[in-house]
């Protein structure tokens, strides 16, 4: 009797740490930081951020690689805003053309996450 006891408290015991174990390794959160790092070193760079005013595009930055929410540098807090490197689209035509790849990739902020749609395209055409 006393040995089943013991069985059964060590099994609960090793299930719960299983349990553990794969919501820390395994969980959603844990997949999703695996897949963008994935996606950041492999170079997945074919996001394009759109930024609207009254519904209407004004401004479109192509082959956008991530965006990442900033943090302070001594504070763990995270700022209001978003960054993020691309080309950026000077006539909106959604075509990455000679002049605007000579400029090279320009630093940009979001500032307020309802003004701006981010997606991966899957090819942006070149001129």
């Amino acid at each position: 009797m006393k040995k089943t006891v013991i069985v059964l408290i060590l099994l609960v015991v090793l299930g719960i740490g299983v349990f553990w174990i794969y919501r820390i390794l395994f969980s959603p959160e844990r997949m999703n930081i695996i897949g963008r790092t994935i996606e950041t070193t492999i170079g997945f760079d074919n996001g394009v951020v759109e930024f609207y005013s009254g519904g209407v595009l004004v401004k479109r930055f192509l082959k956008v690689e991530k965006l990442t929410t900033a943090t302070g540098t001594y504070q763990k807090q995270t700022r209001p805003y978003r960054f993020g490197y691309g080309y950026i689209d000077i006539n909106l035509d959604g075509v990455l053309n000679r002049n605007e790849k000579e400029l090279g990739k320009v630093y940009f902020e979001i500032p307020s996450p309802r003004d701006y749609i981010y997606y991966d395209a899957k090819k942006i055409p070149e001129e």
